[in-house]
């Protein structure tokens, strides 16, 4: 279990170290990423796929036309693009942005879900077929690590990163604009996508030093939180899935 799960998390760890190595220095960083979003669609894609066989297995007749259009791979394969349309971005932002306590943070999020879906699966292999166990263990594992990690992040957020001075004299809009202006100069969708999530950083940073005591924003801090911990989990688990499909190992 132990190697398994040290496999999926180098796989995890690597694209991103090299995307935020590469993205000053060229406009093709963005490819790095792309071992990583093939791992993550496929380990959300092959769960999903598999249930739904199992699933349409029961309801259609052997040797029914139906069973020729319905095979479970287009759901699953839309419910992947879609969790990989958020992971990916939020992922990289991660790795260009966060701060050391944290990604350190964030990796354990993600060993953490790796180990009790692997866990969880197991224990639902006694009672349900592999497709149902798998997923369900998944999605436990997921949610339970995610929900482990969710304090941690929020005060690491609040209470540990400091809050750069000229946020607190700037407005909010010269606070935005001296962000974009401070990443790497690169055209691209990437690069786009990117100072979205700076300017979104920007924005938080910003109302955390002008309305620090007020409560809501320490609900904007949670739900930041709670997106980066629910997606490192899905997505480590995801990875995880991946790395065992091509190498023939079971949970």
């Amino acid at each position: 279990m132990a190697t398994g799960i040290l496999r999926g998390f180098v796989a995890m760890a690597v694209p991103l170290a090299l995307w935020r190595l590469a993205l000053p220095l060229t406009g093709w960083a963005a490819l790095a990423l792309l071992p990583l979003g093939i791992a993550i669609w496929w380990g959300i894609y092959l769960p999903l796929r598999d249930r739904r066989r199992a699933e349409l297995a029961v309801a259609i007749l052997p040797g029914a036309r139906l069973g020729r259009w319905l095979t479970g791979r287009f759901g699953a394969g839309l419910n992947a693009t879609l969790g990989l349309l958020v992971a990916l971005p939020v992922l990289g932002w991660l790795a260009l942005g966060g701060q050391a306590p944290v990604i350190m943070a964030v990796a354990a999020v993600g060993l953490m879900a790796g180990i009790l879906s692997t866990l969880m699966t197991r224990l639902l292999s006694t009672t349900l077929t592999d497709p149902y166990a798998r997923l369900a263990g998944q999605r436990i594992g997921s949610v339970v690590a995610a929900l482990a990690g969710l304090v941690p992040l929020v005060w690491i957020n609040w209470a540990v990163i400091p809050i750069p001075n000229e946020i607190t004299s700037a407005s909010l809009a010269d606070a935005v604009s001296a962000a974009l202006a401070a990443r790497p100069a690169r055209d691209g969708w990437p690069a786009e996508v990117m100072g979205l999530f700076a300017a979104l950083d920007t924005v938080k940073l910003w109302l955390a030093a002008q309305y620090r005591q007020t409560v809501w924003v320490g609900l904007v801090f949670s739900i930041d939180a709670a997106l980066v911990s629910f997606v490192a989990a899905r997505s480590s688990v995801a990875v995880l899935e991946f790395t065992r499909s091509i190498t023939g190992a079971r949970a």
